[in-house]
């Protein structure tokens, strides 16, 4: 696992996607990268294999848009 700083997601979120973009997370683990695609406005399409981590992405998920 490696889970990156959810600043630095959206900094590339922010300076890479075009207005009409997706953002695709191929290797979604916890959830960062979807979550920093939601604060940015973007749709995303996320991948993972291991149950745990999508179990972890959404409770991650769901905290963070019950209390924003």
């Amino acid at each position: 696992p490696n889970e990156k700083p959810i600043t630095l997601l959206r900094y590339l979120i922010a300076s890479y996607a075009k207005e009409e973009d997706v953002v695709v997370d191929p290797f979604m683990g916890s959830g960062v990268t979807l979550v920093a695609a939601k604060e940015s406005e973007y749709e995303a399409i996320r991948i993972e294999l291991e149950e745990k981590w999508c179990e972890m992405a959404a409770r991650r998920l769901q905290q963070n848009f019950l209390f924003t």
